[in-house]
């Protein structure tokens, strides 16, 4: 793909509450964000939908799936494991080619060394 950007769900609740302009361009959410997001909320069916129709939502394929594996067996070969939705999020934004806007950036650092780009 590699335009756009995919969002992370602290800066999705930002945008939402208010607190957060979005890039212009192509906004991405993973399929995690999007779980995430909507389990916190009294109505996730509607949740779901309105993100759906303001975001395009990326759900993992066998790309994400297998990179994503690859990369969890690699961290927690050097005793530096990440938590699976995270490492699902920055795995989708490697597999697209496209950066990640987060506030969480200690999260993601350890994935910059498979190629993730960080906003």
């Amino acid at each position: 793909m590699g335009q756009g950007v995919l969002i992370d769900t602290d800066v999705l609740i930002d945008y939402v509450r208010g607190r957060r302009e979005l890039p212009e361009g192509l906004v991405l959410v993973s399929e995690a964000t999007l779980y995430e997001f909507i389990r916190g909320t009294r109505d996730p069916a509607e949740a779901k939908r309105l993100l759906e129709s303001q975001f395009v939502v990326v759900f993992s394929d066998n790309r994400v799936i297998e990179l994503a594996a690859r990369i969890w067996r690699t961290l927690r070969e050097g005793g530096q494991p990440i938590e699976d939705r995270d490492l699902i999020i920055g795995a989708t934004a490697i597999a697209l080619g496209v950066p990640l806007l987060t506030g969480n950036r200690k999260h993601f650092e350890r994935l910059r060394e498979f190629g993730l780009e960080l906003l």
